[in-house]
């Protein structure tokens, strides 16, 4: 086992320390437990950077070819975004039991997969797939954002005057958790579309074409047009409270499964580039 996977599984363990931190301090209402969740959060990220950071070096291109590297840096960007968004606005803290497995979930199912290195061909390697992959993981790790901003309205929206009331009063005021998600969701909404599009450049410049329709082209477009809705009911609808905090929670797994699922379900050309389970 090198030292890029003990670091890995070192960053692991302390996601799934903070995890459980999160999920009894906001339970059992105990904010030393929250605090600690937070300094477990933060000391995991710091070995995942290191070890990326070496792999980065030592086979000459980002985590971004094959579905340990993308899963990887999926859950990276989860935790930082996460991590900046608490230290801004403490009382933000409470969402981490939401977010935090999330990461969990990510970078667990990346250990369980191939860690070999996958090399980057002459006609992939481009500037151009460097900016696809950043505006990716932004999006993602701002939808994941506002899932778990969703989760907590929901929770407390159910539990006005119950435990879980009491368990989130440290969170903001509910019209602002709500106004913190959609702003969440419109960050994801235009990185998603940047990538989009740095994506058929790239695409233009390896294949020889900027859309075909591939699985993984096909499931980004829903995913934006899912999101692009919930701007829509946002803002020219009036939607608000539960239903939008519902269409947040339900939004999230699609944008995962566009990033990681498709290219393990359908046949698709960027399957060993940039979700396949094999390389």
């Amino acid at each position: 086992m090198t030292i890029e996977i003990v670091l890995m599984w070192v960053a692991l363990t302390c996601y799934v320390v903070a995890s459980a931190l999160f999920v009894f301090g906001v339970t059992f209402v105990r904010e030393g437990m929250v605090r600690a969740a937070m300094f477990a959060t933060a000391i995991g990220l710091v070995p995942q950077l290191v070890s990326l950071g070496t792999r980065w070096a030592r086979v000459g291109h980002g985590p971004y070819i094959g579905y340990y590297e993308v899963a990887n840096g999926l859950a990276l960007f989860v935790v930082a975004l996460f991590l900046v968004a608490a230290w801004r606005n403490q009382r933000l803290r409470a969402a981490g039991i939401a977010i935090m497995p999330v990461a969990v979930l990510l970078l667990g199912g990346a250990m369980l997969t191939p860690t070999s290195d996958l090399p980057l061909t002459p006609n992939l390697a481009s500037y151009w797939l460097f900016i696809h992959v950043v505006f990716a993981n932004l999006a993602f790790a701002s939808f994941v954002a506002s899932f778990g901003l969703a989760v907590a309205y929901m929770l407390r929206e159910r539990s006005r005057s119950g435990k879980w009331a009491k368990r989130l009063e440290k969170l903001p005021a509910q019209d602002v958790v709500s106004e913190l998600m959609t702003r969440f969701v419109l960050a994801g909404f235009l990185f998603w579309g940047i990538m989009i599009v740095s994506g058929a450049i790239w695409a233009n410049q390896a294949w020889g074409r900027y859309w075909a329709w591939d699985p993984i082209e096909t499931w980004s477009l829903i995913v934006w047009i899912v999101y692009a809705v919930y701007l829509h009911v946002r803002f020219t609808l009036g939607w608000g409270g539960q239903r939008l905090a519902w269409f947040a929670i339900v939004a999230m797994p699609v944008s995962l499964f566009a990033l990681l699922g498709t290219p393990i379900v359908f046949n698709s050309v960027h399957g060993g580039y940039i979700g396949g389970v094999d390389g």
